[in-house]
């Protein structure tokens, strides 16, 4: 009974190698299984045997797809980006311009239309002989007006007044060099201004504009 004990003892550990060759002889058998091929012959597989010989022009199917490819590469339409187009400028043939030629005479005659353009007058302010106005103090007399308000505060004194005497007798650029008050300034100047026509200045035996200065007196009679 001991030596039956001992043998199995050593067949149980000697169990996990003999599983190890076990799997080992099984894979070797299963691969001979699938690698073993059986002889076949031609003629047991039936239809026609082609020979090289009448096999005289053979055709590739690759390239007769690749035909079909090019056929249908050709018949497809290109297509068109909506988003990307090119502007193409509309070039517009402009006429040229005949030289225009101009005759001397031409060029003559509209120079002489041409005005030429008058040199400002400086006026002067002592010409040969000064301007002058018949009645000049009687004028003043019946024109002016003492304002009121300036009569009644007892506002009086002298305005220096200073204008520009045409050589047509007209008085324009009149202004106040020194004057009294708002008011009565304003008269100044407006009866000044409503003047008539003056006799012009001289000066070469010719009427030249002239300035003048005229003072003009402000009283309250008592």
């Amino acid at each position: 009974m001991n030596h039956f004990k001992k043998t199995s003892k050593k067949l149980e550990k000697l169990r996990g190698v003999f599983f190890q060759l076990g799997l080992l002889i099984a894979c070797g058998l299963s691969l001979l299984a699938f690698e073993w091929t059986f002889p076949t012959s031609l003629s047991g597989l039936g239809g026609e045997i082609i020979y090289e010989e009448e096999w005289e022009n053979p055709v590739d199917p690759f390239d007769i797809i690749e035909e079909e490819v090019e056929k249908e590469k050709i018949i497809e339409k290109p297509k068109v980006d909506p988003l990307k187009f090119e502007i193409v400028p509309n070039e517009k043939k402009v006429p040229k311009e005949e030289p225009i030629e101009i005759k001397k005479k031409e060029i003559k005659k509209e120079t002489k239309k041409k005005v030429k353009k008058k040199k400002p007058e400086i006026p002067i302010f002592i010409p040969e002989k000064m301007p002058e106005f018949d009645d000049l103090f009687k004028y003043l007399g019946d024109n002016l007006k003492y304002p009121k308000r300036d009569k009644e505060v007892g506002i009086q004194g002298t305005v220096y007044l200073q204008f520009i005497v045409g050589k047509n007798g007209e008085i324009r650029n009149v202004k106040i060099l020194r004057g009294v008050s708002e008011l009565i300034d304003k008269e100044a100047l407006r009866v000044v201004k409503a003047m008539p026509k003056w006799k012009p200045g001289i000066q070469n035996d010719k009427p030249v504009s002239v300035i003048y200065n005229l003072p003009i007196k402000f009283i309250i009679k008592g």
